[in-house]
């Protein structure tokens, strides 16, 4: 097959700008090549359309060209085997003849079959569309819409006196029981989807942070030229795109997924008891139907249909199934085997076992991950968990009540994974210095310092090495004790009733003894659920959830890691329930690994990446790729470089230097320095001023401090302030607060107020994905330099692992990049457009220092100006003003 080269035009919506063509180039060679790409295109120059337009023309380049290779295929067999037949004077030649005939029809019939496929998927998908339309242009919906509600109601009739036919022989509490740990059922069995038998055709996964940037991806799909043709099908969570309100309503997306696959389950089993009250095989029950009325198949699969027929987001999707009573989450997943692009969040397509259960396939597809500046910090988050004090007694005294209200229900099996999910608990309270059944709100005697754990030693530490945690995981996801033990908690309303201390054995030894007196006292079983509320227990503090269990389990699957990847962060509280055991993952590499290596190609891209190195270090070469398979790519930005001035500053107006370290920013005599650099800029900025702080204590600090010299009602002499909320529901108040007051300053009036200030922090709320463009962010101050606490046992941990890994002085080097992200970030607030135009001012005399410079944007360093006094800063600012003034 002949290599693809990139085209000289793009099916772009207009003419692009020579970056823009760029990085279309470079995107299309890039996948063309299998290459694990960086790109870097700042905010404002169209980076999404870009993306849309470099892939899906390769895309559809790549599909043709494999349809014109296997043609060639067959031409070209027929052509050789007619020059076979020359004369050959080695007496072997027939022999080899032979030889290169059989491989020449063996790769003829290959062909043939894959060009067979490939004109019948053609073909469905032709047939599908056709269908899709013609029931469009027929109103068939409506027609559709109501044949469902009849079959709708049909479907609850017959479901309520399924279930009432049950309740005669099943009571209340059979829904809590667990689900027989030998029947497995997965998600995929109970989704029955049909086995793809189809050719396989690349696709492209295309991943962002959140839905709302999926959608505003899928829109400019919509608006570009490859809208009509291209199939798309969005993957969401089942708490996005479930239209059964009485699941949805359990918010927590765990429960969801199970309360889901319960509802499906319904009409396949029922759980039948003997007559010693031990649970039995399940039964299938006979001509059953879904348990949930947005199951029906026949709609799921008119559905999905139209999702393939018409380019949608999630939200639009989830109405239309509303209004056919189609499941949006099974039909989107139906939908997938025949998409060309499918468009999911981080979470689906970094996390393993989510991947697999949406069917994603990652053998020869292109993965494209955009807003990938903090992908190594997303993968950390998905891949970690913790667990309290309070969250682990909590669940301990639950399964305590659950088992023992059940116990005669469950055979011995299930019984011997409950008692040792109870013993893990009891040994993880242990460890944070309390005791099983004990009160969380107990005093520890002595709080010792956080201590960290490699996975084995924490496993031996806490005296559950002879467990088997994967076997335990596996009985817990089966038995879907989370969904069980939600059940069991809300309809008793359980009291948490705390046991007596038990004696003290060491490991193993003392979960056998327990559960051999369990047997040998079955006439001295404890109470039940009711009447243990007769007695007044001691409660445990509601911090610890309603469903503890779901933090339980999520911590111990992190404790089947490999022992390398991770490390276990022990926090001990002046109580036992304020207790933290945490996992950190060290090595994001390691959950990146399966997309590196089997992967066509895996694009990175996103508006600031730099610094690139840490993408290429961390990630690419950690997860086993090459050297030569990385490429990268950095653009300029499409303003003009006279239209942004950046300057670095290294003192205030009276000579002050500004230091903002740790060790010296509560210095008065520095923030009275910072106070008069305001004040002096707000006089002749005009509109809106972003001021960014290192955090929000110190924020707080310089706004009290300027409250009492005065420099508040200096500044708001020409400047109304604003202050980044508490509370993210008041963020768009905040905003929309502050752009008002920015309109109505350019208005005519007496007033002297020429704007607004807003004061903000360093990786909060404001300083990634809002846009102050134009007269929002006519100028982006920095203070200091946001490094993380040195002192963090987490920080540190990584940085050892790093310069293990990396290699000496790689800890370092993430340490300062964790710092330059988010100042890069903060920059990237401003100058949305060509036309836009605004000042950034880093102050801090660190900023003066080289290494810092060159971790800046490349097209905020081709513009940037160093100035150690601030006459001479003062000056470039208020010629770059003045040479914009209408």
């Amino acid at each position: 097959m002949e290599k693809l080269f990139s085209p000289e035009t793009f099916s772009f919506p207009f003419s692009p700008y020579p970056i823009q063509k760029d990085f279309m180039t470079a995107l299309y060679t890039a996948l063309e090549d299998g290459k694990l790409g960086i790109f870097e295109s700042p905010t404002g120059t169209g980076k999404s359309l870009s993306l849309i337009c470099g892939a899906l023309t390769w895309l559809c380049d790549h599909e043709r060209n494999e349809h014109e290779k296997l043609e060639s295929i067959l031409k070209s067999s027929n052509d050789n085997a007619s020059e076979q037949n020359g004369s050959n004077e080695d007496p072997f030649s027939w022999l080899n003849q032979q030889a290169e005939e059989v491989q020449a029809r063996q790769k003829k019939a290959e062909a043939k079959l894959k060009l067979d496929l490939l004109n019948k998927h053609s073909a469905k998908l032709s047939k599908i569309r056709k269908e899709s339309m013609q029931r469009k242009l027929k109103h068939h919906q409506e027609d559709r819409s109501t044949e469902t509600n009849q079959r709708f109601q049909n479907l609850k009739q017959r479901t309520n006196e399924s279930t009432v036919k049950e309740s005669e022989n099943v009571d209340e509490d059979e829904d809590l029981l667990l689900e027989e740990y030998d029947v497995s059922v997965s998600e995929e069995a109970s989704d029955e989807e049909d086995s793809n038998d189809g050719p396989h055709h690349t696709k492209i996964y295309f991943c962002s942070r959140t839905h709302s940037q999926l959608a505003q991806f899928i829109g400019e799909i919509q608006r570009s030229s490859f809208g009509e043709n291209i199939r798309v099908v969005p993957l969401a969570s089942r708490q996005n795109s479930c239209i059964n309100e009485s699941i949805n309503k359990l918010k927590n997306l765990s429960l969801i997924n199970e309360k889901c696959l319960d509802l499906q389950r319904k009409n396949h089993k029922v759980t039948s008891t003997s007559s010693d009250g031990q649970v039995s095989k399940k039964a299938r029950k006979s001509g059953g139907t879904s348990g949930c009325p947005a199951m029906n198949r026949n709609n799921v699969q008119l559905l999905s249909e139209d999702i393939l027929t018409e380019v949608q987001d999630i939200e639009q999707i989830v109405k239309l199934g509303k209004e056919n009573k189609a499941c949006p989450y099974y039909a989107t997943r139906a939908s997938v085997a025949d998409a060309q692009v499918v468009v999911v969040p981080y979470n689906t397509i970094l996390h393993k076992s989510t991947r697999e259960a949406c069917g994603i396939q990652l053998k020869n597809n292109v993965i494209i991950i955009d807003e990938a500046h903090n992908l190594l910090e997303a993968i950390g988050n998905i891949h970690s968990a913790q667990v309290s004090g309070y969250q682990l007694s909590r669940a301990h005294c639950q399964l305590l009540q659950y088992r023992d209200k059940y116990q005669k229900r469950f055979n011995p099996k299930t019984l011997l994974h409950l008692g040792q999910l109870i013993f893990v608990l009891g040994k993880l309270t242990k460890i944070l210095g309390g005791k099983a059944g004990g009160n969380p709100d107990d005093a520890i005697s002595n709080v010792l310092e956080n201590k960290i754990f490699t996975l084995p030693e924490f496993v031996l530490s806490a005296e559950i090495d002879n467990l088997n945690l994967f076997k335990l995981l596996e009985f817990c996801k089966s038995s879907k004790i989370s969904h069980k033990l939600h059940g069991f908690s809300a309809r008793y309303e359980t009291t948490v009733n705390i046991s007596k201390p038990v004696n003290k054995n060491q490991g193993m030894r003392e979960f056998l003894k327990e559960m051999a007196s369990k047997n040998s006292k079955n006439a001295e079983i404890r109470q039940s659920v009711e009447e243990t509320k007769i007695s007044t227990p001691q409660v445990v503090s509601a911090e610890g959830g309603n469903n503890p269990i779901l933090s339980v389990v999520a911590f111990m699957e992190t404790l089947t890691n490999s022992s390398d990847d991770g490390r276990i962060l022990l926090k001990r509280g002046q109580t036992v329930g304020k207790g933290v055991l945490k996992f950190l993952l060290l090595n994001p590499a390691a959950h990146f690994q399966d997309i590196v290596l089997q992967a066509r190609s895996v694009i990175v891209a996103g508006g600031t990446m730099q610094p690139i190195s840490e993408f290429q270090d961390q990630l690419f070469l950690c997860a086993g790729g090459s050297l030569d398979r990385i490429s990268t790519f950095s653009c300029g930005h499409i303003i003009p470089p006279e239209n942004i001035l950046p300057i670095t500053l290294g003192s205030g107006p009276s000579g002050k230097p500004f230091d903002f370290s740790y060790a010296q920013r509560d210095s008065k005599a520095m923030v009275n320095e910072m106070g008069r650099l305001l004040t002096n800029i707000c006089n002749f900025i005009p509109a809106g001023i972003v001021c960014f702080f290192p955090s929000y204590d110190y924020e707080k600090y310089v706004i009290d401090h300027f409250e009492k010299t005065g420099v508040i009602s200096q500044i708001e002499s020409k400047k109304k302030i604003f202050r980044e909320p508490k509370q993210s529901s008041e963020v768009d108040e905040v905003l929309t607060s502050f752009a008002t007051c920015i309109r109505r300053s350019k208005s005519p009036s007496d007033s002297k107020v020429t704007g607004a200030i807003l004061f903000s922090v360093i990786g909060g709320k404001l300083s990634e994905g809002l846009n102050f463009s134009d007269d929002l962010g006519r100028c982006v101050v920095v203070v200091g330099l946001p490094f993380p606490n040195i002192k963090s046992v987490e920080l540190q941990e990584q940085m050892k692992f790093l310069d293990t890994t990396v290699g000496r002085g790689g800890g370092q080097r993430h340490y300062e990049n964790l710092c330059m992200k988010a100042v890069n970030q903060s920059i990237g607030r401003a100058v949305r457009h060509k036309d836009d135009y605004a000042a950034v001012l880093l102050l801090d005399q660190r900023y003066l220092q080289k290494s810092r410079q060159t971790a800046l944007p490349s097209w905020i360093q081709r513009s940037l100006e160093s100035h150690e006094r601030f006459g001479s800063a003062f000056a470039s600012l208020r010629k770059f003003f003045n040479a914009r003034k209408s």
